[in-house]
């Protein structure tokens, strides 16, 4: 498979199905979008209203300053419900596939609130000292090891492995010392291996080593820690798992072992020449009621992961990538269904 840049979404889909990756970060397919996960993006966007309008405060800007919802006051900002609501009707009408109810919104505007109240307002935006909102980053890795070379019909793709993403929230604690922190609304699981997500694993997490590498990258002189508060507790296989904040501190061995687990991650994907599947008959739950890739491709009697897996056992990756791909669209940020609902859940 080609691989240009590693995002936390695209990992975690190489992990949970490489067939997935493939059609989505290859061919660049869209999934369709997940309910819950899009009701996380909208408990994000309206808990990102409010640090944009603390961060607006601190720069002495008269108002919210949000390119996707303009033109919010101080005053309105504070309306929880107003501005939750304001984020549900924006991604109601971005996402018209997926059916948004009343109950919904009244769902979302719950999440927001428990966010706001844990622990007497401890991770409410308002009463932080905001440095960054939704923080883009893009880093090439430019070490011998991260460079790629692929030609696919006659155009040349060549560059350094990246790594891109979006940080929800920078804290600033003091001068040099700054918090990391990201809101989740699902549960606290693995979804590729179903396991909890312990302490312990989380230390090892690669989203947030990610975090940690590139914020290390992008501020060599800064010191952080990242922090994952998870609003909702849930039920687990039966188990009781609380939410709640779990804070990690990570040291330049977790950089160091971050760099190696980008290394080793794009190394393989690299020698990937036939995608495994999650479910090789599209039998598994998540494969029929999740994943968009297992309906009929344009009328060909077989399911979109069924027909490509086919085409990449008859003419190989590359073929496959130049007749139904957009080679142009491999390296760039959003491939797989843009921003929308990432890593929500």
């Amino acid at each position: 498979m080609l691989v240009c840049y590693h995002r936390s979404s695209s990992l975690g889909q190489l992990e949970f199905c490489e067939q997935k990756y493939f059609l989505q970060y290859n061919l660049s397919l869209r999934d369709k979008t997940n309910k819950k996960a899009l009701l996380g993006t909208v408990v994000h966007r309206a808990l990102q209203l409010l640090a944009d309008k603390k961060l607006a405060q601190k720069n002495k800007i008269g108002k919210v300053i949000n390119d996707d919802i303009p033109n919010l006051s101080y005053a309105k900002c504070d309306d929880i419900p107003y501005i939750t609501e304001l984020c549900f009707d924006y991604y109601a009408q971005h996402e018209p596939d997926v059916e948004l109810t009343k109950g919904d919104l009244r769902t979302c505007i719950k999440w927001v609130n428990k966010a706001l109240e844990y622990n007497g307002g401890e991770l409410d935006p308002r009463n932080q000292n905001v440095h960054a909102t939704e923080l883009f980053f893009d880093i090439e890795i430019k070490k011998p090891w991260a460079k790629y070379r692929y030609e696919v019909d006659g155009e040349v793709l060549e560059g350094y492995l990246s790594i891109k993403g979006t940080v929800d929230l920078i804290i600033q604690e003091d001068e040099n010392y700054f918090q990391v922190l990201d809101y989740k609304t699902g549960k606290r699981i693995d979804w590729a291996t179903g396991e909890v997500k312990t302490p312990e694993k989380l230390q090892k997490d690669t989203q947030l080593l990610l975090y940690y590498y590139a914020l290390r990258n992008m501020y060599p002189d800064k010191e952080f820690f990242v922090s994952i508060y998870y609003i909702n507790d849930s039920v687990i296989d039966g188990q009781d798992v609380s939410g709640g904040l779990f804070s990690m501190v990570f040291d330049d061995d977790d950089y160091e072992k971050a760099e190696n687990i980008l290394r080793q991650k794009f190394e393989y994907i690299r020698s990937v020449e036939r995608p495994r599947l999650l479910s090789p008959e599209n039998t598994h739950w998540k494969c029929k009621y999740l994943c968009k890739f297992s309906e009929e491709w344009e009328d060909s009697g077989k399911s979109t992961c069924h027909f490509f897996r086919d085409m990449v056992a008859s003419q190989g990756i590359v073929k496959t990538i130049a007749e139904y791909g957009n080679v142009g669209k491999i390296a760039k940020y959003g491939d797989g269904g843009g921003r929308l609902a990432e890593d929500r859940e």
